[in-house]
């Protein structure tokens, strides 16, 4: 920008005072060559300070005449605070090298003038500096921007409010985020929470039906062993006194054997009416009804730890399987089967589908495998629709399962599967097994125990196993399905 004092104002000595005043005035048209000024006639013969040459146009500003087209400008002239004496070049170096400025101290942001001269300040975008108007016109800084303080400081102010407002923008956005992903995670542990509950609320059931039926069952065999008490003492009464009956016949019989023949004949018809033998019917120690009651109870207590071990089994089963939501695998897809969006259902269709190339795509089989493929313990649902003349396989496949011509249906080839189609049922052994049913499953579960090497297929509306196969498998196992014939289909439930 211009600055306020330009280069072509002039200095014109002023008389009057003590030191020589100079006053502002717009210099003449001329050069040193051309039109010619009066020299002031006081300095004939003495040389110019500046270019050594014959005085023209003496101006004397602090003690120093030079000419005064040899006279810098103002903007070049230091200045003393006390006086406002313009000093020339030489007094400035001088002043310079007696007195050292320091650099133009930073005040607060309302501070708009230069402290060390006392004038308004300017600040110099290439180089980033605050000057005053006399170092603004230096050399250093002619060929920059320049510009007042508070109008420089304005794009600086609004890249500042710009970037402020993105800033901001971006903490209410990642705070927005914090927030709802914490509610998310709240509510996760309130579910969690509340799963806990759940879990004590069951057990707590479950240890109090326990507890109920431990009473109930000790109660049973307290009752049992009292009952046993009582007919064991009646038992005895009955014999004790039997035997004191006979006891005393006998003492009565033993001493009739020692008297006199004719005492004996006396009473000979009431003595001989008096030793018949009496039947004595010797009681049951255990009545028949306490013996039934004792055989059932037994038969229930040799069951008892069976049904504990296999419920606890279940169980484990139940909690360590993993019953997570499955989806079926868009390239392994035959193309004679119609995959859903959501791919939790395959139909199947005599034309066949446009689909991308894949080595992983089913040939000449309609068939689809899981989108994952598992180890550990899972387990999985699927309905089945069967068409006219139609069937399915539900099964579980290894990773090296054929899906190029013809397939060998057999535990051999690494293929564990369930045929199911409206007459019969069959298993995929290596012999080929048959299932006597009596009603063809419409849904069917598979729970595999990959450790233990087990595939179970259970009747999901009986919850009666149906065929459990003996697996040896390497690397992971996938859900396998396949589907024949117009009009049927399979879906994934769950």
């Amino acid at each position: 920008m211009t600055s306020c004092l330009q280069r072509d104002w002039r200095y014109q000595p002023v008389q009057g005072s003590v030191e020589t005043q100079i006053k502002w005035s717009r210099p003449r048209e001329h050069a040193r060559k051309g039109t010619e000024i009066p020299s002031t006639s006081s300095h004939e013969g003495v040389a110019c300070l500046a270019c050594k040459g014959p005085m023209e146009d003496a101006v004397t500003t602090c003690g120093h005449t030079f000419c005064q087209l040899c006279l810098p400008p103002p903007s070049l002239m230091g200045a003393q605070p006390s006086s406002r004496v313009l000093l020339c070049p030489l007094c400035k170096e001088k002043e310079k090298t007696e007195v050292l400025i320091a650099p133009m101290p930073l005040g607060l942001l309302g501070e708009t003038y230069y402290k060390a001269h006392g004038e308004k300040i300017y600040f110099c975008e290439n180089d980033a500096e605050f000057l005053c108007v006399f170092c603004q016109e230096g050399p250093t800084h002619q060929a920059h921007t320049v510009g007042f303080l508070d109008e420089a400081i304005h794009p600086y102010r609004d890249r500042l409010r710009s970037r402020l407002e993105a800033l901001s923008m971006q903490r209410d956005e990642i705070e927005d985020i914090k927030s709802w992903e914490d509610q998310k995670i709240q509510v996760l542990l309130t579910r969690i929470e509340s799963k806990k509950q759940q879990v004590e609320a069951a057990f707590e059931r479950l240890q109090q039906d326990q507890r109920k039926q431990h009473c109930l069952l000790l109660a049973r065999l307290t009752e049992l062993e009292w009952q046993i008490w009582k007919e064991r003492d009646e038992y005895i009464s009955k014999v004790t006194e039997e035997v004191a009956r006979l006891g005393v016949q006998v003492n009565e019989l033993e001493e009739k054997c020692q008297q006199l023949a004719s005492e004996l004949l006396q009473d000979v018809r009431v003595n001989q009416s008096r030793c018949e033998m009496k039947t004595f019917v010797s009681p049951e120690a255990i009545s028949p009804d306490l013996v039934k009651k004792i055989r059932n109870l037994h038969r229930k207590m040799v069951t008892l730890p069976e049904i504990m071990g296999t419920f606890s089994e279940n169980l484990v089963c139940h909690l360590e399987t993993d019953s997570g939501v499955i989806t079926l695998d868009a390239q392994t897809t035959s193309r004679c089967l119609v995959l859903s969006e959501d791919r939790k259902s395959i139909r199947y269709t005599l034309q066949k589908q446009t689909l991308p190339d894949s080595p992983l795509r089913f040939e000449g089989l309609p068939a689809v495998l899981g989108s994952a493929g598992f180890s550990g313990r899972h387990r999985w649902q699927v309905e089945v629709q069967l068409g006219d003349r139609g069937s399915c396989t539900v099964r579980v496949a290894g990773e090296g399962v054929r899906r190029r011509g013809e397939q060998d249906l057999s535990t051999d080839k690494g293929v564990w599967a369930m045929i199911i189609s409206h007459q019969q049922c069959w298993a995929s052994t290596s012999t080929g097994t048959d299932l006597p049913l009596n009603d063809i499953p419409r849904s069917v579960a598979v729970a595999l125990d990959y450790e233990a090497g087990q595939v179970t297929l259970l009747n999901t509306e009986t919850h009666a196993p149906i065929f459990t196969f003996t697996a040896s498998f390497s690397g992971k196992a996938f859900p396998f399905f396949a589907v024949w014939k117009k009009g049927s289909c399979l879906t994934l439930k769950g």
